[in-house]
């Protein structure tokens, strides 16, 4: 008989490529996954793994029990979701929540203070990623819900099978050096910036796409000399003169005095900020607990959704 633990521990294995990654996400030692997955061979008769170099690949009969098993288990995890909501009682339970840099600083600290005091049975862990990474990992099983963010109308790759809710909507500003010809505007447009040295986050992020599609629409391409996704390193960057750079304002820094934040106005960089989990996920209490402490917490530092 195929036990249900060893195909959680399989399928981890497949998510994150190796042994110790698996250990790693299940909360166990690799020598304990490594023993589940060896009661597993034992179980089916034949190998499920094979070594490629220094990671692990499923074999066709690994790859097989994973693919079959993927709706077993997501109909375990709707029933054990849904197990706080039937017996009542206080919230509890792990939350494993991914989110990108500046949703962990200004909406998911404050969240998980309050949620210490409300909800002290609740066990949140944090882990930062850009978007698409925390779509997948939530995707994959990876974590339970995410923070993401999407620029304008550019979308983002959500699967059918998990839900996703608004929380609100933020604005980017294009910061400059205080002496800059344009510091004294009350607001700029992307024409206005074709000429200037920008840092950006690196290729492939989301903030990257929106920066270039704003030029997109002028049929012209930003001066990109510069790349960090850390945007205190951006403001360290404009307050030495070196370049611009587009900002947003949730979770951003108190500007030191050389640096001035500009509204753009042509177009207005706006993102939508969103909560995401699997719908296997959906009955869990302590999922739907966070989303309301997230959701109460966006109303002062966010814009209402459009």
């Amino acid at each position: 008989m195929i036990s249900l633990e060893h195909l959680t521990t399989l399928s981890a294995v497949r998510r994150t490529g190796s042994i110790g990654g698996a250990a790693a996400e299940l909360g166990f030692t690799p020598s304990a996954v490594s023993q589940q997955v060896k009661r597993l061979e034992h179980g089916v008769g034949a190998a499920v793994l094979e070594r490629v170099g220094r990671g692990v690949v499923l074999t066709e009969l690994g790859r097989h029990l994973v693919d079959e098993g993927a709706e077993i288990l997501a109909r375990l995890e709707a029933l054990e979701s849904g197990l706080g909501r039937v017996a009542g009682g206080p919230v509890t339970g792990a939350v494993r929540l991914v989110a990108f840099s500046t949703a962990v600083r200004g909406l998911v600290a404050p969240t998980l203070r309050r949620l210490r005091a409300e909800a002290p049975g609740l066990d949140v862990t944090v882990v930062e990623a850009d978007p698409h990474e925390a779509i997948a990992l939530v995707a994959t099983g990876g974590a339970d819900a995410a923070l993401v963010h999407n620029w304008g109308d550019l979308p983002l790759p959500f699967p059918d099978h998990v839900e996703v809710v608004t929380l609100g909507q933020d604005t980017a500003d294009v910061l400059v050096p205080a002496d800059h010809r344009l510091a004294g505007a009350t607001g700029v447009t992307a024409l206005d910036l074709v000429e200037e040295t920008w840092v950006c986050a690196p290729e492939g992020s989301v903030c990257h796409g929106w920066l270039t599609h704003m030029f997109d629409r002028h049929g012209r391409r930003p001066r990109i000399r510069h790349w960090s996704m850390e945007f205190s390193s951006h403001v360290g960057l404009v307050a030495e003169g070196v370049c611009v750079s587009l900002v947003p304002r949730l979770g951003r820094e108190l500007l030191p005095p050389n640096v001035v934040a500009l509204p753009l106005i042509d177009p207005v960089p706006t993102r939508r900020v969103l909560m995401t989990w699997r719908r296997s996920m959906a009955p869990s209490p302590a999922i739907a607990r966070v989303r309301e402490a997230l959701a109460d917490e966006a109303v002062g530092r966010l814009q209402a959704p459009r």
